[in-house]
């Protein structure tokens, strides 16, 4: 009796764990865009499009990702632009991640389109092109803005940022300084009153939103900062959950981020660098940022548009790809 319950016990462990494997493949599946391999707007952007080759080893080779939060509001059908631009690179051999944000007024060239804002990439090859195209024209506009391969992209909304954080059960942040916002962007385009108080705050999906989205109370530079350690938070929070727990849980964050995020990476890259981070400190991760005085403000007509002094961009790639050395 004791061997048959134990038998017992055993197949239905092995169809629990089927299930959350095979749910979490569809998941990952779910949101792969395989970026378009032509334009209509350009004809020497195809070539820059090609999806990056990168070895599968038992160590994952480094990856250069670029991340990008939309400000698409829940209900709408226009076309966003990136509100949030970070890059993300990651050498698991050395357990080494460091993120550096891109203020999104950036006065870049866009392959194809001339000189624009920075956050306009994505808009323009979304308009333009079919799915994934804007991902495509993000990835080589950064990733000749800034001199380097970029191997990947994940795009996410406003929705997936905060149905993330509420899926996991919030997140807890260090909030440096007190801010108030008395004209706040609400998602149905009005305005209102925010406001955080210094010290740690347990925050929930649309709390964390908001604070990554609060800008009014100093500048765009100090965003990319709370957007950084919003999503530091986030790999916090995950890492102490623990293993078994975010196992068992995989199919539902997995399903959450299906809904409101598109990749180009492959479901099996995306296992092989969360098995690889699977316990990274997230205090370790190198964080870098433009600030405000290493740009000048005006483009023609666009007195918003940054340019960066000469050195600059240069300066922060160095150290994204090889840090303090």
């Amino acid at each position: 009796m004791a061997l048959l319950l134990t038998t017992v016990t055993i197949i239905i462990v092995a169809g629990v764990l089927l299930q959350i494997t095979l749910g979490v493949g569809r998941n990952l599946q779910a949101m792969v865009v395989t970026p378009a391999p032509s334009m209509t707007r350009s004809n020497r952007v195809p070539s820059l499009l090609a999806l990056p080759t990168v070895g599968v080893a038992s160590v994952p080779q480094p990856v250069t990702v670029l991340l990008l939060g939309t400000d698409r509001r829940p209900g709408e059908e226009v076309i966003p632009r990136s509100d949030a631009i970070l890059v993300v690179r990651i050498d698991p051999a050395s357990r080494r991640v460091a993120v550096l944000s891109l203020p999104r007024d950036l006065w870049v060239p866009i392959p194809g389109y001339d000189h624009n804002r920075l956050n306009a990439a994505y808009l323009w090859g979304e308009h333009d092109g079919p799915p994934g195209t804007g991902m495509a024209l993000a990835r080589v506009t950064v990733g000749e803005f800034l001199g380097l391969s970029i191997d990947y992209v994940a795009v996410t909304d406003f929705q997936g940022f905060a149905a993330l954080v509420d899926a996991i059960g919030g997140i807890t942040v260090e909030v440096a300084q007190p801010l108030v916002d008395e004209l706040f962007p609400t998602l149905d385009r009005r305005t209102t009153t925010v406001s955080f108080s210094p010290g740690p705050l347990l925050m929930d999906g649309a709390t964390a939103l908001t604070y990554a989205r609060i800008r009014h109370p100093d500048s765009d530079f100090e965003r990319g900062g709370r957007q950084q350690t919003v999503l530091i938070a986030i790999a916090q929070a995950l890492r102490d959950r623990g293993y078994f727990a975010n196992f068992l849980a995989a199919e539902r964050l997995t399903g959450t981020l299906a809904n409101y995020t598109q990749t180009d990476m492959p479901p099996e890259r995306m296992l092989e660098l969360a098995w690889a981070l699977r316990d990274l400190d997230a205090a370790a991760v190198e964080r870098y940022a433009l600030h405000e005085p290493e740009v000048i403000f005006g483009v023609d007509n666009d007195r918003f548009a940054q340019t960066p002094r000469p050195g600059v961009i240069a300066h922060y790639t160095r150290l994204l790809l090889y840090g303090h050395q």
